[in-house]
C-alpha cells in the first residue's frame, strides 16, 4: 500500500508543481480544468468531481497523507484517513477554483489591465473580422484576439506590425484604435 502512497504523492505533486511553475516556465499553461454545463444536475457534478484538477488535489491529498501515516498507524487506519483526506483536498480545491471562475475573481483584472497598453498587430485585423494583436505589461507579453474599436475608420484594415492601443477589453477581445494620427495617414496612403 505505501507504493501506492507515494505514487499518488509523486504523479499529484508533479502535476502541481508544474501548475505552480509553469508560470515560471514562460508558456506552460497547466489548466486542469473542465467546464460541466449539464442539464441533469448529478450529471454535472460528476464531471466536476472527476475534472483533472480534483483527481490531481485528491491524488496529492491521499498520497502526502498515505506516506507520512504508513509508519504510525495500522494500515486499514491509514488508508482511511488518506482517502478522506484526499477526497476532502480534491473537494474543497475543486469548489475553490469554481468559486474563482464564477466569481471571475482571477480573470477580471487580468483582461481590465490590459485596456490603455500599447501593442503589435500580429494578424491583420479587419473592419468585419477579428485578428490578435501582442501587447506588453512589465515583463510578460501576451496575445490576445483584437477587433477594430468603433472609433476606428470601417475601410481600413489595420495591418501586421502596426502599433496599436488598447481601448478596452471585452469578454477577452481587446477593442483596439491605432497609436497616433500619423498611422492613420500611412493606412491612408
Amino acid at each position: 500500500m505505501f507504493t501506492i502512497y507515494i505514487f499518488s504523492l509523486l504523479v499529484g505533486g508533479g502535476f502541481l508543481a508544474l501548475s505552480v511553475f509553469g508560470d515560471f516556465l514562460d508558456g506552460m499553461d497547466i489548466d486542469v480544468d473542465v467546464d460541466a454545463d449539464l442539464d441533469a444536475g448529478g450529471a454535472a457534478d460528476v464531471a466536476r468531481l472527476l475534472s483533472l484538477r480534483t483527481i490531481v488535489y485528491a491524488m496529492f491529498g491521499f498520497g502526502a497523507t498515505g506516506a507520512i501515516l504508513h509508519w504510525f498507524t495500522s494500515p486499514a487506519v491509514t488508508a482511511a484517513i488518506a482517502g478522506v483526506t484526499g477526497l476532502a483536498s480534491g473537494a474543497f480545491i475543486g469548489a475553490a477554483f469554481r468559486y474563482i471562475k464564477r466569481s471571475g475573481a482571477g480573470t477580471a483584472l487580468g483582461e481590465r489591465s490590459l485596456a490603455g497598453l500599447t501593442g503589435e498587430v500580429t494578424m491583420e485585423i479587419g473592419p468585419d473580422g477579428a485578428g490578435t494583436v501582442k501587447v506588453s505589461r512589465g515583463e510578460r507579453r501576451f496575445s490576445v484576439r483584437a477587433r477594430m474599436d468603433a472609433t476606428c475608420p470601417d475601410d481600413l484594415p489595420l495591418r501586421a506590425g502596426q502599433s496599436v492601443v488598447v481601448v478596452r477589453m471585452t469578454d477577452g477581445i481587446a477593442d483596439v484604435v491605432p497609436v497616433d494620427p500619423e498611422d492613420m495617414k500611412l493606412l491612408e496612403e
